[in-house]
């Protein structure tokens, strides 16, 4: 996308919060692009360490490097924050801070409620790094979807973009079995850019999955129609779908997944060689399980 407006990260842009050299070579393989192009970026857990009293702190490479809205609740400068651009409202949640602290969970969410009860815009996009619905098994952030969901349906979020789990997943939280065409709230999207990859789970709420494969995402917003594009690292389109909103705010789903390549769903070689027999057998029947499910979706 030549001409992209701007570009977001939900998270883990390093691994090791403080090291120089790892910001050195983020900074280096964005080369002129990040000269040229904003960066909307949202900390995950790799941008944390702790301090010397052991408090939790975002890198401090952080605010130097990036020019944020530090229009967010105090303590989360240039980490939580919102801004305005041609009739979508961007919104970037410190997931981290609020899974450390419950406190930060609350204040955040009173935070959200007031940014998207005074939202004029047609359209709204959520960043965070953890997922609200993960991709892999026995990850599960369960008190961070229990108190954001809830808020993301009941103003309208149309889209959420993630990280954390090292796998794709995209889908939303409609029973099995029911018409996707009118979603009921956001559409969910999990992703991984890096080559660090984790086996994946096939939960129930995906409608495309991919395993062992880094992925990059374009979204284009054009008055009533929002598209979504996924591709791998060597430009194969890999999911695809068309959010239509009506006068009435309500979104129609266009899922155009379905025409592309099958899923990729191999399991990362690291993970094939320490998986025991039974481990590769479960993984096995959760493949067939997940199969089976997605021909229940309409």
């Amino acid at each position: 996308m030549p001409t992209v407006n701007f570009m977001i990260h939900a998270g883990d842009l390093i691994t090791t919060s403080n090291a120089d050299w790892q910001w050195a070579e983020w900074f280096e393989a964005g080369g002129w692009i990040n000269g040229m192009v904003p960066t909307l970026a949202t900390p995950g857990n790799h941008e944390y360490f702790k301090d010397e009293q052991g408090k939790s702190r975002v890198s401090k490479h952080w605010r130097p490097s990036f020019v944020l809205p530090e229009n967010g609740p105090k303590g989360l400068d240039e980490t939580t924050y919102f801004f305005d651009y041609q009739g979508t409202r961007f919104i970037s949640l410190n997931s981290q801070a609020a899974l450390l602290d419950s406190t930060v969970m609350d204040t955040q969410a009173d935070w959200l409620v007031q940014v998207l009860t005074k939202n004029p815009n047609r359209w709204t996009v959520v960043v965070h790094h953890h997922p609200i619905y993960s991709t892999k098994n026995g990850r599960d952030n369960d008190e961070w979807r229990a108190k954001m969901e809830p808020i993301y349906r009941k103003h309208g979020v149309d889209l959420v973009l993630q990280g954390h789990d090292h796998t794709y997943g995209r889908g939303l939280n409609m029973p099995l079995g029911t018409s996707r065409k009118h979603p009921d709230g956001p559409i969910y999207v999990v992703s991984v850019s890096g080559p660090k990859m984790y086996d994946i789970g096939l939960q129930d709420w995906m409608d495309r999955a991919g395993s062992n494969t880094q992925l990059y995402q374009t979204v284009s917003i054009d008055s009533d129609k929002l598209a979504y594009q996924s591709y791998t690292v060597t430009g194969q389109k890999y999911d695809s779908f068309v959010l239509t909103k009506n006068s009435k705010g309500q979104n129609t789903l266009l899922d155009q997944a379905p025409a592309l390549l099958p899923e990729r769903l191999d399991l990362p070689a690291d993970y094939q060689q320490k998986f025991k027999p039974d481990q590769l057998q479960e993984y096995r029947n959760r493949f067939q399980e997940y199969k089976a499910r997605k021909q229940q979706k309409l």
